[in-house]
């Protein structure tokens, strides 16, 4: 009878049953899987950690952005659109006319002007609000007197304090305007051109202390930013008036267009 083969071990002996383990050893082994798991549990957690955490470093380099490129732009752009504009007339009007000025532009003293009367018409008849930015680019041209930034001053003071003159008191200041390159007004002569526009004494009395200084500045600079290269400046409803400004009749066709 031929001899049975038995299995192969990797030992090169054979046997017919599998090498027992003692409990020893069982133990042993069961300790080392333990560890093994743990092991893979404490990477898993560091895996976890490092990958959120440069979630949340990207998250607030997002926001450190935001803050610092998004938001400033954000708010210059509304600076320059209306924080330091001065507006005259019913907020509910149909048409805005912005308008950049310098008090000693002579330009802007012919189209004060030509078109005051037709804009207090307006502005009396609820159909247009004025919106002033007041610049002070040509203070240079006025000796050292910085007549542009001391009519300015005074013009932000009505506007502000007693707005129902404001518009008397820009044109008081364009009639009989100094000429560019001389002294300009003197502060009483800015004050008496306030009290012929009907502003009262107490709000002229404010015009010495020259309390709106960085408005002004902060004007001219929201203008330039905005993009302004010369003044008149007029706008209509947000587009720039190309038309005829130093002669009366185009510009309040405009306007009446724009309604």
């Amino acid at each position: 009878m031929a001899q049975q083969k038995k299995p192969r071990t990797l030992s090169g002996a054979t046997t017919n049953k599998a090498p027992k383990i003692s409990g020893a050893e069982a133990a042993t082994q069961r300790e080392l899987l333990r560890q093994a798991r743990e092991r893979e549990e404490r990477e898993r957690k560091v895996r976890r950690t490092v990958t959120f955490g440069t979630l949340g470093v990207v998250v607030i380099g997002l926001v450190v952005l935001l803050i610092a490129v998004v938001v400033p732009a954000l708010s210059k752009k509304a600076a320059a659109a209306g924080s330091y504009g001065l507006t005259v007339g019913a907020d509910s009007a149909p048409v805005t006319v912005d308008i950049y000025q310098d008090f000693i532009c002579p330009y802007c003293g012919q189209f004060d002007r030509a078109q005051s009367a037709d804009l207090k018409s307006l502005v009396d008849a609820g159909s247009v609000k004025v919106v002033f930015h007041v610049m002070n680019f040509l203070d240079s041209s006025s000796n050292g007197t910085k007549y542009s930034t001391r009519a300015a001053d005074a013009f932000v003071t009505v506007a502000k304090q007693q707005p129902s003159a404001a518009l008397a008191f820009d044109t008081a200041l364009y009639t009989d305007q100094p000429a560019e390159g001389s002294d300009g007004l003197t502060d009483a002569q800015i004050a008496d051109r306030a009290r012929s526009a009907g502003v009262s004494d107490s709000v002229i009395a404010t015009f010495a202390n020259q309390p709106n200084l960085d408005f002004v500045t902060k004007s001219n600079q929201a203008a330039f930013d905005e993009g302004i290269q010369s003044t008149p400046t007029v706008k209509i409803n947000g587009t720039v008036f190309k038309g005829d400004l130093y002669t009366a009749g185009a510009f309040k066709t405009a306007i009446q267009a724009a309604k």
